[in-house]
């Protein structure tokens, strides 16, 4: 079976006739009995997993489609926590999407730290493991959000999990997936202020010569970029950058990226950008809602199906080595021939200092210490051979291999991981990382 097509066609449960329509937590306690009574082998589905091979064709899929509430909490603290501040929070069952989530914290008045780009639609169960956001220089990531989880195990107990309840728990789930220690019901977040931001875009006549010159410029300033809470994108068609901490300031967001807009205003590129735009939104929401955020989804690769991925979180020591940035720059815009786009993330917590008592996440330290996420792409096209496809595979994993080269001891994000990731399992955990199997 090609999955990259099964992804694309597959229907609501895919193959298996048998399915739950999840509507409460009760429903989920009362499947877990069941199976455990009878021994049906058992799928779980947060709307994104699609199953189309044969051998789930006699198994219990449960859908958590119809769970989709999300609710406004004005003061909300963690069960059990007593030192632990009330905070305004947003909670919401696995099946709500994310326009739905923004769109209430939007009427609320309150931020919601949470995906971004190409991911505003998915189901709320991505806030565990899709986790970047153009916020999260400023205000963390989205598991870094987190309150408390509602999840069922597999022996059929609801578990309250927080800082206080079942903390190895609340370590394993931040960071470990969705459904990898049983099914999540219910996520609160925390809810920031009303944040404005300020939001440049460039569009850029793709080439390898003005890809060297603006990664060249953007790599000089990386860490001062992410401690001044620039999020965003960065393509081989243009750059997105999104600034929480600046708020509506234009003039000092336009400062702190002098060196970036003097270099698309130079003879260098004279003629290759084809749009330069500053904007301010009263909100994060407000520019999520935007027609000008439709717009710059043009220029963002996906992240989801249709490709075949690699991905490497770029370590700060890097960057303090001129030559190492160098040879950043060489390995992002002149990758092997059979890659076919690329992407710089910098939505990532750099920088981000958590709370006094909190437990941390089972990420790598990777994900904490990293500026940069880079992205490597194959489209991967319906009626491909297995040996065409395997070629894209292979194209994506050589064009990490140098960036493994060059930050070694650094990590993936296994949700975007090259599939033949040789370090798999001490990568992107940090169950592996700490050579532990749970959080001490």
């Amino acid at each position: 079976t090609s999955w990259e097509q099964c992804q694309v066609t597959a229907a609501k449960g895919g193959n298996n006739a048998y399915y739950v329509d999840a509507r409460s937590t009760a429903d989920i306690v009362n499947t877990f009995l069941f199976v455990n009574k009878t021994s049906v082998p058992l799928i779980l589905n947060n709307l994104e997993v699609e199953f189309c091979s044969a051998p789930f064709s006699n198994s219990l899929t449960v859908l958590t489609e119809s769970m989709n509430n999300v609710d406004y909490i004005r003061s909300f603290r963690p069960r059990q926590c007593s030192t632990i501040p009330s905070t305004p929070a947003i909670s919401f069952s696995p099946g709500a999407p994310m326009t739905k989530i923004y769109s209430l914290a939007e009427q609320k008045g309150v931020t919601v730290v949470g995906p971004s780009i190409r991911t505003a639609t998915d189901s709320a169960a991505s806030f565990l493991k899709d986790t970047t956001s153009v916020l999260a220089p400023t205000l963390g990531s989205a598991i870094d959000n987190i309150l408390e989880i509602e999840v069922v195990t597999p022996n059929g107990k609801i578990q309250i999990v927080n800082p206080c309840l079942e903390p190895d728990l609340w370590f394993a789930l931040r960071g470990g997936g969705v459904n990898n220690s049983g099914l999540v019901t219910r996520i609160t977040v925390k809810a920031h202020p009303r944040t404005p931001v300020t939001v440049f875009t460039a569009l850029i006549t793709p080439s390898q010569s003005n890809t060297r010159r603006i990664l060249s410029a953007l790599s000089q300033s990386a860490i001062d970029l992410a401690k001044v809470g620039w999020g965003g994108y960065v393509s081989a068609y243009g750059i997105l950058l999104v600034n929480p901490k600046l708020g509506k300031n234009v003039e000092k967001a336009m400062d702190s990226l002098s060196s970036l807009t003097s270099l698309l205003q130079s003879a260098d590129l004279k003629g290759q950008v084809l749009e330069e735009k500053w904007s301010s939104f009263e909100s994060f929401g407000s520019w999520l809602q935007s027609d000008e955020y439709k717009a710059v989804e043009a220029f963002i690769p996906p992240l989801q199906t249709g490709h075949a991925i690699s991905s490497r979180l770029i370590t700060d020591t890097l960057f303090d080595d001129t030559y190492g940035k160098d040879d950043l720059v060489k390995a992002v815009a002149t990758p092997i021939q059979e890659v076919d786009s690329w992407l710089i993330s910098l939505n990532l917590p750099y920088g981000y200092r958590q709370q006094e008592g909190e437990l941390g996440t089972s990420f790598t330290p990777a994900f904490y210490q990293s500026p940069w996420m880079v992205y490597f792409f194959g489209a991967l096209k319906p009626g491909m051979t297995k040996e065409e496809r395997l070629v894209k595979y292979s194209a994506v994993a050589k064009a990490d291999n140098f960036l493994r080269y060059l930050t070694p001891g650094s990590g993936v994000y296994s949700e975007q991981a090259d599939l033949s990731e040789p370090n798999h399992e001490g990568t992107s955990s940090h169950f592996a990382a700490n050579g532990t199997d749970a959080h001490e």
